[in-house]
């Protein structure tokens, strides 16, 4: 996939001088993700004890520290709550998630990637991806990754119990349009054996970049 598009519209010398004289094109601007999304899930509204009036939400704040990446927070009450970050390619995920974790964990995203790349081709969502990156650049796309909590279900309790460790996941995002009012995606999640999980989602409201507090990793880094 050819992410230069993805460079301009991340670069902060692009976003601040979008209007070039003699120029009459539309580009991306990437502060347009920043908002409110309700979500839909149909294997998270599957689980059980999952409430029917229960609402899922994608949350994102602002850009990270490196630029590269967009913040913001992933709610699936009664299944997972978790930090993300949103990237234009996969290298540049890698480089904003490095950034704030440091060395630690770099071998086992590193794996991870690896794997997932290597699952795409066979994946029942590859054939949906693949039509999205035939499309037009008005269909900004995204490699997510989240760190946070999955709730399991304890079948030796017969109920549901949080997981000591934070865990970590990749999945992916593609807006309808430059205005990012919708958009579709997967998950992944070991823990809830959800792999490339179907993801929609549409915008509430937008918002200017905001510094709500994201916690990011097992300890709790502020990104």
């Amino acid at each position: 996939m050819d992410d230069s598009w993805q460079d301009a519209a991340f670069s902060s010398r692009h976003m601040h001088n979008r209007k070039q004289r003699g120029s009459k094109s539309k580009c991306f601007d990437v502060r347009k993700t920043f908002g409110s999304y309700s979500v839909k899930c149909a294997s998270w509204q599957r689980i059980d004890d999952v409430s029917a009036d229960a609402s899922a939400s994608l949350e994102l704040y602002r850009l990270t520290e490196n630029g590269e990446g967009v913040v913001g927070q992933l709610a699936l009450p009664g299944a997972l709550r978790a930090a993300v970050v949103l990237a234009g390619s996969r290298e540049s995920l890698r480089r904003a998630v490095d950034e704030m974790e440091g060395d630690e964990g770099e071998d086992e995203d590193d794996e991870e990637e690896n794997e997932s790349e290597e699952d795409l081709p066979e994946s029942p969502m590859q054939t949906r991806f693949d039509t999205f990156e035939k499309n037009s650049f008005r269909s900004p796309k995204f490699w997510l990754r989240w760190s946070g909590t999955p709730t399991t279900q304890d079948e030796s309790k017969g109920a549901k119990s949080s997981q000591d460790d934070v865990d970590t996941g990749l999945g992916y995002v593609v807006f309808s349009g430059n205005d990012c009012q919708k958009f579709k995606g997967t998950l992944n999640c070991v823990a809830l054996s959800w792999k490339d999980v179907a993801l929609t989602g549409h915008k509430i409201s937008g918002r200017s970049e905001s510094d709500v507090p994201v916690a990011w990793g097992k300890n709790g880094t502020a990104v």
